[in-house]
């Protein structure tokens, strides 16, 4: 059947640049619609950031979005995670460019608590933390087959510049933005060293092997024992400006 001149003008227009890209747009809208709709929102970069949610494809670049709203986003959202406890610290400044103007106290969570108690780091770390003890609570129960009591760990903040490498920049932990994991506690009481069972038992590696796994997957930077040997007996994880899994 021969399509009539005028419809075959009208079907001509639609190959015009203006028009597919109205078409492209219209698609993109459609399909963003129907990923909101039925994807996990823990899977999508431009959902807000779901404290109680496992971690997605987009839990870090939610996290990422986090870092950089205003402070006073991200201590809603911690405040408002009844089993996180958490309370702002005060301004500290010792000497440029170390310290910080607005960080966090804590001392755990519902999943497990820190050893020592009261850390200070800043709020989008300690929202990934969060996140993080519940992952590592849930894989310790599958490899281990009992939850994680507590986490020990070496600090935050310090005043010094990176170690394990010869740039001279100053570390994450300068601005209490970095986090330092030594072992874990079990609730039978057994205790995961990651400088002792990183290639111990097999149980145990692959407990710690989930435990970084995890992490990569949260934090912007996450080392383990496999990176140098700086990170023999610890994993360090940071939310600073580059990115690493090792």
């Amino acid at each position: 059947m021969r399509i009539p001149y005028k419809w075959r003008r009208k079907l001509k227009g639609f190959g015009s640049f203006p028009v597919r890209l109205l078409a492209f747009g219209l698609l993109l809208l459609g399909l963003g619609y129907l990923a909101d709709r039925y994807i996990a929102h823990q899977h999508l970069p431009w959902r807000p950031l779901d404290l109680q949610a496992p971690t997605g494809f987009s839990t870090d670049l939610q996290l990422l979005r986090l870092s950089l709203s205003p402070s006073s986003t991200c201590a809603e959202l911690v405040e408002s995670a009844d089993d996180f406890m958490t309370m702002r610290a005060d301004p500290h400044r010792v000497k440029d460019p170390c310290g910080w103007d607005i960080a966090r106290h804590v001392d755990g969570s519902a999943a497990a608590t820190l050893k020592p108690k009261k850390v200070t780091m800043q709020c989008p770390l300690s929202a990934g933390l969060y996140i993080w003890m519940r992952e590592i609570d849930m894989a310790a129960k599958t490899h281990l087959g009992s939850g994680v009591k507590s986490v020990h760990h070496a600090g935050s903040y310090s005043c010094r510049r990176q170690v394990g490498n010869s740039s001279g920049q100053w570390s994450e932990h300068a601005y209490a933005n970095a986090f330092d994991i030594m072992g874990f506690e079990l609730d039978d009481g057994r205790v995961i060293s990651v400088l002792k069972d990183w290639n111990g038992d097999k149980d145990r590696k692959k407990f710690l092997r989930a435990a970084r796994k995890q992490a990569c997957k949260i934090f912007r930077v996450t080392l383990s024992p496999d990176f140098n040997a700086a990170h023999a007996d610890h994993f360090h994880f940071d939310m600073g400006p580059t990115t690493s899994c090792r």
